[in-house]
Formats: structure tokens, sequence, C-alpha cells
């Protein structure tokens, strides 16, 4: 068909306006993709991909114009061959190719800058951690006598139930029967009742009477080297009562930080279920008894942890050392003349514990039934029967004799015993691990 002539002159006339329409939609489109694959992330597009994309783009789909031109009620389409001209499509392509390349490497820049930066301040941040890790000596024994609380005494746990049930309630049944009477009521859960408070507790005590030993030895140690007028680095042995003295005094810090989580944990033992969880336990006595409950029996219990922490300390570091002692005499000595050193085996180590244990348990035992006694009058419907420590003692002595201070001694010495040895056997595992060292 021949078009006629007005209508063929202005649709030549319209090629160059469509071409260059083309080209300035080319531009949009490729323009609009390449701001919305910058903003999904610069990394997702690499430059092979993008100029496969470019040439694509104008060889499938955006090369051609469909204009409409209406002239006496007659649709004609303005088909412009696609890209135009092969120099049009190589400059299109050329511009478009390094706009798009300036800015993904703009973007590439700016996320690998905020990477370096990250990655900068990770790395300072690490290796200051790492050097105050190094001098942390404070915080490594913390963390060893923690660790070692909590695996001890979760451990021994059934058997403190057992100990504290007997402490307060009294009675004669013996250890199997109270286990027993205690799965029948609750399961197994119930020898378990009261651990979280137990290890809150012991995790903090344990930790702070471990780091206040080693701290207390220290400063008896320089104050023997300076007393004697040793150098700063001479080997100095610190007798028996020494070492008692030490861990009296860190047993009583210990203890007195965190005597109301004890007061908690017998609230749990001895009434389960009456509170919900530890802060149920907390509220619960300070409604009953007022702030002071959480105290109750604190004077006792400094007292006792003098003789208990101390006599553990004393019993399990000297034969300690006098055993590494006798077996490295045995070894001989090295290249260099000096003795050779010996670790204990895990299964002495475990015995000493346990003698440590039972002896310091039976030396304080009473004051440990008198302070349970006054921790639980006041609370649950108990009477208050004693003013005081003393008033405790003589009146226990005289209505229930002088062998209730000892009620719930054997299975406290059975749970002390695995206790304490397991505890002191975590702590030099904990020590070796942290890179500890004693004096």
């Amino acid at each position: 068909m021949t078009l006629p002539q007005s209508i063929a002159t202005r649709t030549q006339t319209k090629r160059p306006i469509c071409n260059r329409s083309a080209a300035l939609l080319l531009l949009l489109t490729l323009t609009h993709a390449v701001g919305s694959d910058a903003v999904a992330g610069p990394f997702t597009r690499s430059a092979s991909s993008i100029a496969k994309a470019n040439h694509e783009a104008l060889t499938t789909g955006y090369g051609y114009c469909a204009t409409t031109t209406k002239s006496s009620n007659v649709d004609l389409e303005c088909l412009v061959p696609r890209g135009g001209s092969t120099a049009a499509v190589a400059a299109t392509a050329s511009a478009t190719s390094a706009s798009e390349q300036a800015i993904f490497n703009t973007e590439s820049l700016k996320m690998v800058g905020v990477t370096t930066v990250f990655m900068n301040y990770r790395n300072a941040a690490l290796a200051r951690t790492q050097e105050w890790w190094r001098t942390a000596q404070t915080a490594k024994f913390l963390l060893a006598g923690a660790v070692a609380g909590i695996v001890s005494r979760t451990a021994v746990s059934p058997l403190e139930v057992v100990a504290t049930a007997q402490m307060v309630r009294g009675g004669n049944k013996n250890l199997i029967g109270e286990l027993t009477q205690i799965f029948q009521a609750e399961g197994c859960k119930g020898f378990f009742k009261g651990n979280g408070a137990n290890c809150l507790k012991v995790a903090p005590t344990r930790g702070v009477q471990f780091f206040a030993f080693e701290k207390f030895k220290g400063m008896l140690v320089d104050y023997k080297r300076k007393s004697m007028g040793l150098e700063d680095d001479a080997n100095v042995v610190l007798n028996p009562i020494e070492r008692l003295v030490a861990g009296g005094f860190a047993g009583m810090i210990a203890s007195s930080m965190v005597y109301p989580i004890e007061v908690v944990k017998t609230m749990l033992t001895m009434y389960p279920g009456k509170y919900a969880g530890i802060g149920g336990a907390f509220r619960g006595v300070i409604q009953e008894v007022g702030p002071k409950g959480l105290y109750a029996g604190l004077g006792p219990t400094l007292i006792a942890m003098f003789p208990y922490v101390g006599v553990e300390f004393m019993i399990y570091e000297t034969s300690k050392l006098a055993i590494e002692t006798f077996l490295s005499d045995r070894s001989g000595t090295d290249e260099s003349g000096q003795p050779i050193a010996v670790a204990l085996p895990i299964i002495i180590s475990l015995g000493l514990g346990a003698l440590a244990g039972a002896a310091a348990q039976s030396s304080a035992h009473p004051l440990d039934v008198i302070r349970k006694r006054l921790q639980v009058q006041g609370i649950n419907g108990n009477p208050v029967l004693y003013k005081n420590t003393i008033d405790c003692l003589t009146g226990i002595a005289t209505k229930e004799g002088a062998g209730a201070l000892y009620k719930g001694l054997g299975p406290a010495c059975v749970a002390t015993i695995p206790g304490t040895g397991i505890a002191y056997i975590t702590y030099e595992i904990m020590k070796k691990f942290l890179q500890l060292s004693s004096v």
C-alpha cells in the first residue's frame, strides 16, 4: 500500500525524534535499574553481568520505538530500527556502561569503607579484650571458683536437700528413708529444689572464697618476705596456721556478701511450692518478717565460716603441698638441678578435698544447725523461739539435748565429702585452663 505523501513526510520527520526518545528512554530505564540494584546491594551484580544486561537491553527489548500517528482516523505505527544505526548503539551502550560502572564503583567504595571501619573496630576491641584477659587475675580466680561451686553443688544437690530438712525439722529418719520420701512426694525434681538459689549463692561464694584466699595468701607471703629481708621473688612457704587464717577470713567475707541468698535457698528447700521462684522467696521473706529476715542467723554463720572454710583450705592445701613435695623428691631433678614438678592425680585431689570437707563440716556443724533454726523462725507459721545465737545454742541443748546440735551431720558430711572433692578438682582444672598459679 502506498502512503499519502503528507503522511509519509510526517512519518519520516518523526524518525529522528523517535531515535532521541528511544535513547532517552533507554538511559532512564537503565539508570533506574542500576539505582534499584545499588539500593539492594552493590555487590549483588558484577561488572560482567551489568555489561551483559546492557547488551540484552539494546538488542532485545528496548531497541524499538512504537509511536502512534493519528491522522484521519488511521492508526499507523512508526517502527524504528532497533537501536538506530550501529554507531548510535555503540555510543549509547558505552555511555550507559560508563555511567553504571561509576555508580557501581562509588557504592562499592562506600561498602568497602564501612566494612573496613567495622573490621578495624572489631580487631581493636578484640585486642583490648585479650590484653585485659591476660592480666585479669581477679576475674580468672572468681570464674574458677564460681564454676567449681556450681559443678560441685549441683552434683550433690539431693544430699544437700536431705541435710537441710533434717537440720531444720529434726527427726531420726535415715538418709535412704528421706530420699525415698522426697522421691515419692515430689519426684526427681524434689532432689533439686532450691538448687537454683543454691547455685546463685554458691557461685559468688566460692568465687569470692578462692579469690580472697589467694589474695590473703599473697599478702602474708609479701609480709613474710619483707619481715625476713628477702627478695620480692624469694620462695616463701606458708605454714598451716597462716593458711587457716587466710581461709577463715576469706570464708567470712564471702558469706557476708551473699547471705540473703542463703536464706532464700533455705526457704525454697523447706517450703517448695510456696514461693514462685527466687524472686518470690525474696519478697515473701520481706513481707513476713521484714528485711531483717534476709540476715537472720548471720552472726553464727560468720562465726562458723572462720573455722569451716579455714580448716577446709588448711587441710587441703597443706596435704596437697606435702604430697607434691614427696612425689617431686622421688622424681629427682631436671638438667638444671631443679626439682621436677609433679601434678597430683585427680583421684588424690578428690580424696584430699573430701577429707578437708568432712573435717570442716564436723567442726562447724553445731553453728550450722543454729543458723538454719534462726533462718526459719517467724516464717510460714514457725514460732520465734530464740533471740540470738547464744539463746538458740542453749535452748537447743536444753530442750533437745546436745546431740540435736549434730542432727543432719551424716547427710551433711555425705554431701560435703564428694561436693568438696569435686569443687577442688574443678578448681584445679580451671586453674590449669586459665593458667593461674598459687603461692
